[in-house]
């Protein structure tokens, strides 16, 4: 990998990071007034993923998310959530595996993008 943090004759790749996403369209509409189920999968190069927390405001709170099936390295999960309002939201997931790293909210920057695993604001909109 190459960029402003890394050695100047650039860094190998060994293993890949923590990662999460959601199973939803990006900027997705929902109907308003009733509760959803979020649902989505997270990741981690260092061996099962211990935790997955959802934030439904941007990243201010955070709740934790059910965990779903064998955990063997990729987790599925889920989260209820009633919205309180029509309007815009940002959705975000993060993940910590058995190890303890969890998802950094700023990844470091690198010339060709590899190994992006920031936690990513997934934006929705329910009316």
């Amino acid at each position: 990998m190459w960029g402003p943090t890394y050695p100047p004759e650039g860094e190998l790749l060994t293993r890949q990071n923590t990662k999460s996403a959601f199973e939803l369209a990006w900027g997705a509409t929902l109907p308003g007034d009733r509760e959803h189920v979020l649902t989505g999968r997270s990741w981690s190069g260092h061996g099962g993923v211990r935790r997955v927390e959802v934030s439904t405001d941007g990243g201010r709170t955070w709740r934790t998310a059910t965990p779903h099936g064998p955990d063997r390295g990729w987790r599925r999960w889920s989260l209820r959530w009633r919205p309180p309002a029509p309007g815009t939201y940002t959705l975000r997931a993060r993940a910590t595996d058995r190890t303890g790293v969890r998802q950094p909210d700023v990844e470091p920057y690198n010339t060709q993008g590899y190994l992006f695993g920031a936690v990513v604001g997934h934006p929705v909109t329910v009316v």
